[in-house]
């Protein structure tokens, strides 16, 4: 079981996933709006509520849920079965909790149908993780494999485009990218970018226009910024 005092993480999940939910604890003496809100939701999911005194004067919620389980190959290609026009990222060894806490948030806002890390060199669903995510890594398809390389050629054979998001010159700009069309988007490490064996599976590699001022962007703003251009695109 896992706990949290998040106000976001528990209205999403009371609000998005309510049969993860084990026990609301709330101190009834609470006047917070949004703590009367969180309540009032549980009740409408007949969800179990406890009314409590916390010993810190300070914590007036809690709640207990099961967290998810990280997914694998088989559940990505079921998946993919009855998906038209995924969008799927791939996370070339990225090991900071924080970013991929805050990737996680994004692709869920995003509309990322599911997040694919490698099993080793990669951060994971950790309690940093999930505490950053604000409740997004127990709703998006968090998925471990054995390496990427093999996730891009099924990808590829299933009709998936794959991009590359890399700052060089020779890049196309995301806002002159399609991305219409089924998508893999790979996200390279801070230090080392993206793996030359992955790179060479890219049909395109992409950038963002940023000041030259800047040598780069972070993992996670990075996929910020093309995740929401990707949906705007498809959205408007």
């Amino acid at each position: 079981m896992f706990e949290t005092s998040d106000l976001n993480t528990i209205k999403t999940l009371l609000s998005n996933k309510p049969e993860s939910v084990r026990l609301l604890e709330v101190d009834d003496n609470s006047i917070s709006k949004r703590i009367k809100d969180i309540k009032k939701i549980a009740i409408e999911k007949k969800l179990k509520i406890e009314i409590k005194k916390f010993k810190n004067p300070n914590k007036k919620i809690n709640l207990i849920f099961k967290p998810s389980e990280p997914k694998n190959i088989e559940y990505l290609e079921k998946f993919l079965e009855t998906k038209e026009d995924a969008v799927i990222l791939l996370l070339d060894h990225i090991t900071d909790p924080n970013n991929l806490g805050s990737i996680l948030r994004t692709s869920l806002g995003g509309m990322v149908d599911a997040v694919v890390v490698p099993k080793s060199r990669a951060c994971h669903l950790t309690k940093s993780v999930r505490e950053v995510s604000k409740g997004s890594s127990e709703l998006i398809p968090f998925v471990i494999v054995p390496n990427l390389k093999r996730i891009t050629e099924m990808l590829k054979l299933r009709g998936f485009l794959i991009y590359g998001a890399e700052g060089s010159s020779q890049s196309e700009s995301i806002y002159d990218t399609d991305f219409s069309k089924k998508i893999g988007l790979i996200i390279g490490s801070e230090n080392t970018g993206i793996q030359e064996t992955l790179k060479s599976k890219c049909d395109k590699i992409i950038k963002i226009p940023i000041s030259n001022k800047l040598e780069s962007l972070n993992a996670a703003i990075a996929t910020s910024v093309i995740v929401f251009e990707i949906n705007r695109q498809r959205t408007n």
